[in-house]
């Protein structure tokens, strides 16, 4: 093989790799999420909180229309008082009213790298045990919700690995059979 085709091929490989890890080490696929609760998950307390406070992996959206809290007893009252405050990476949502038994959190933000998450959990107010409801997701395991294209990204950037090399191997080949002639 010339000096000349080598240098190609090696130049292409190379490109094949930066575009296939520029990929996979792309932010969108570092999802901020869920790092902290108060009342956390599993709680047991005496009475409502005045305020319910998330805290999250990265900075939120503020924009309207980004963020949504609901806290309800089981009955299924809404106990929140007005907007979620959104300060950094620190949601705090008014709370009112009173409340006995399981009491369920539910949310969804836009997180620092424009991808929405949520979650639900729940904390128990009084004497109430929280009634088993199936598994829920604690706070720090939540995944990105409808527009994660992680799997594309990554399936297209194996697509593009494989063609370049059924390319390099053609050119190879056609080389080796010019030489031969």
């Amino acid at each position: 093989m010339s000096h000349r085709i080598h240098t190609r091929l090696v130049a292409l490989a190379a490109a094949c790799l930066a575009v296939v890890l520029s990929a996979i080490s792309s932010p969108a696929f570092a999802h901020d999420e869920l790092i902290g609760a108060s009342p956390a998950a599993g709680a047991q307390l005496e009475a409502l909180p005045a305020q319910l406070e998330l805290t999250f992996s990265g900075v939120l959206f503020t924009e309207e229309g980004a963020t949504g809290v609901s806290v309800t007893d089981a009955a299924g009252t809404d106990l929140t008082s007005g907007d979620p405050v959104i300060d950094g990476t620190r949601l705090t949502q008014p709370l009112t009213g009173t409340a006995q038994g399981a009491v369920t959190v539910t949310w969804r933000v836009v997180s620092s790298d424009g991808h929405p998450i949520s979650g639900q959990y729940s904390f128990t107010v009084g004497g109430g045990a929280i009634a088993p409801t199936g598994v829920a997701p604690s706070p720090t395991e939540v995944a990105p919700v409808g527009d994660d294209y992680t799997a594309v990204w990554i399936t297209l950037g194996a697509v593009i690995v494989v063609a370049l090399i059924a390319v390099l191997t053609a050119t190879v080949a056609a080389n080796r059979k010019r030489r031969e002639h």
